[in-house]
């Protein structure tokens, strides 16, 4: 009963007028489950519903959610524009590099190599030459070599057949080579070929001492390979001459003589 008894007359005085009625019984029911309460929204703002659970889209209506990807490129054609161009870079690169060879062998082409047998003497282009070879155990003024090394001294005589032997009278290059290959430098020690051209004598023998170290097991078996120099060295020319003179001159320095032991 509502209000209850002990309170009827109080509230009949403070409420004069008004009639009250008991609230009729309502049978209880179970309670739903709670479902959680959703965030306040501000003022003036609706709450959409929620959306309905995502069901698995068939076969004939699926679209997708946003453009499609591109497809993979192909690798077979990556590969192959890629080694394309690999190969256009190389023809680009060895193209000029063929070019520079041919004017290098033009200008430096392969060696001419003329023999000659241990002791002989070898004529060529207006100078005669001779080489002997000597085993020596030290050479004044050089430090020890390790024992498994030998010192060679070197004497290279020249002789002017003519007087364009005595023009060709610059000093050749000389090294050492084995028969494998191997090629081992020879310094000059001195010389004593004159200062001045007209001091020079054709038929007269003129010297040049060198020294070589060589491994020892083969200082009874390396060869002497001799290159003559081309230049012309005429008395009394001026630069200016020499210049125009040589540019017309094409004798190169290709020709090797090789004295065998």
């Amino acid at each position: 009963m509502w209000p209850p008894p002990a309170r009827e007359e109080h509230a009949r005085e403070e409420h004069a007028g008004i009639s009250t009625q008991p609230f009729p019984a309502v049978p209880a029911s179970p309670l739903p489950p709670r479902r959680p309460v959703p965030a306040m929204q501000p003022l003036g703002m609706t709450q959409e519903p929620p959306d309905p659970a995502p069901t698995a889209p068939q076969a004939d209506d699926a679209e997708p959610d946003g453009p499609a990807d591109p497809p993979p490129p192909r690798r077979g054609r990556t590969a192959l524009l890629a080694t394309g161009a690999v190969l256009a870079l190389a023809v680009a690169i060895a193209v000029p590099t063929l070019d520079g060879y041919g004017i290098y062998l033009e200008a430096r082409p392969p060696d001419q190599i003329h023999v000659f047998a241990a002791g002989q003497t070898a004529s060529f282009r207006h100078v005669s030459w001779q080489v002997s070879v000597e085993a020596v155990d030290t050479i004044p003024n050089t430090r020890p070599v390790p024992a498994d090394r030998q010192w060679l001294k070197i004497r290279l005589t020249r002789v002017a057949l003519d007087q364009e032997g005595i023009i060709r009278r610059a000093a050749p290059d000389v090294e050492m080579r084995a028969l494998d290959g191997r090629v081992w430098k020879v310094e000059p020690l001195a010389d004593d070929l004159p200062l001045e051209a007209r001091d020079h004598r054709i038929g007269a023998p003129y010297h040049y001492d060198m020294v070589s170290v060589v491994p020892k097991a083969l200082a009874g078996q390396v060869e002497v390979y001799v290159r003559p120099s081309p230049a012309r060295m005429i008395e009394g020319e001026s630069v200016q001459d020499m210049f125009k003179r040589s540019a017309k001159e094409t004798e190169l320095k290709d020709n090797v003589l090789r004295f065998r032991r």
